[in-house]
């Protein structure tokens, strides 16, 4: 994976994704089938002809069973795998289950897909639970298709206009310049998540990646043989692309130059069970200045996580000096913990920004 610096002129609201978990991106040839996601989506022509062979295939058993064709329906439900939200709809985005074989359906649409169309299910999906339910009754199938979070759901999710208001554009401004302006600094990284700079005059780059490992680039473009930090070992995540976990943020103190402290943010598991986000101080090497000591860590804060995503990870000083630590809402969809959730939950340390 490469790592970028970008100049983007207007910020995001919405959060698009792919199952494969990558960025959804405008495919190089016409779309003949899902051609609603031609512009702005998930699939390539490739893709898009193996969920139109796919398709057919189900139209000829449906016809030779006898069966109402469903064909509008059953088109709008599998080309929901080109969508640029596909991984909300799929609900991909939790480690700990399966990715749904049926796009999350919102109840209005449900019912009258189970009313018209509830026989197109077992020529779907292999799911028993899926079938099962669909002979049973609308309420329960609904109810296992549904999405926590009603709005990525669809058909909601065309037509809410945070989520596409000015969706996969790139404008060009008078002088005809993008918005978007990219220069590749590294390659070759595992997922890397953050990269900055120690602020001491030697203009090296400190890149990160989500399983541990922290480089050195120097101001020529070259990466040191050897990693300034190696955290692999006490760092939580999996090969899953998805993980949310790990070493998820770093900050250098203000003064670093004279003291060596910086700062750093990653997944734990306690016991080989219970997960825990921790910050932790460390210190340079006395010996050298590219190498941190792997005796120095002291440990600032532990936050029990009570689900695998939504972990935050950001650090950053301010100008008045303090430490700001920013912890993600603890995961799940909607934030469920509690009455108000542990964002909105003062007593609660996650879902916050605060100062040290």
């Amino acid at each position: 994976m490469s790592v970028m610096l970008l100049v983007l002129a207007q910020p995001a609201a919405a959060h698009p994704q792919c199952l494969d978990f990558e960025p959804p991106f405008k495919p190089l040839w016409h779309l003949e089938f899902c051609a609603q996601y031609e512009e702005f989506g998930c699939c390539d022509q490739k893709t898009d002809n193996v969920i139109a062979e796919r398709y057919w295939d189900i139209i000829d058993q449906l016809e030779v069973a006898g069966d109402e064709l469903c064909a509008d329906t059953l088109k709008e439900i599998m080309c929901q795998e080109c969508s640029p939200y596909a991984a909300h709809l799929y609900d991909a985005e939790d480690p700990y289950t399966p990715v749904r074989e049926l796009p999350g359906l919102c109840f209005g649409y449900c019912s009258e897909f189970y009313g018209k169309c509830r026989h197109v299910v077992k020529y779907l999906t292999e799911s028993q639970l899926l079938r099962d339910t669909s002979e049973r009754d609308v309420s329960t199938f609904c109810s296992v298709v549904d999405l926590s979070d009603r709005d990525y759901c669809y058909p909601n999710v065309l037509k809410s206009p945070d989520l596409n208001s000015n969706l996969g554009q790139v404008v060009e401004d008078p002088r005809g310049c993008l918005q978007l302006c990219l220069t590749e600094v590294a390659n070759n990284l595992r997922n890397p998540v953050l990269m900055l700079h120690s602020d001491d005059d030697t203009h090296r780059m400190f890149i990160a990646e989500q399983v541990g490992f922290v480089w050195v680039y120097l101001p020529d473009g070259s990466r040191l043989e050897q990693p300034f930090l190696d955290m692999s070992g006490e760092v939580l995540t999996t090969p899953w692309l998805g993980d949310e976990r790990g070493f998820l943020g770093m900050a250098f103190h203000p003064k670093y130059r004279d003291n060596g402290r910086f700062f750093i943010y990653y997944s734990i598991q306690v016991n080989s069970k219970l997960e825990k986000i921790r910050i932790s101080e460390m210190k340079v090497s006395a010996y050298d200045m590219n190498t941190a000591d792997p005796y120095s860590e002291r440990v600032i804060l532990e936050i029990e996580e009570p689900a695998a995503n939504h972990n935050g990870g950001q650090l950053l000083f301010g100008v008045d000096g303090y430490l700001y630590i920013f912890t993600g809402d603890g995961g799940k969809a909607g934030d469920p913990f509690g009455k108000y959730g542990n964002a909105q939950n003062k007593s609660a340390l996650l879902g916050k920004s605060s100062a040290h």
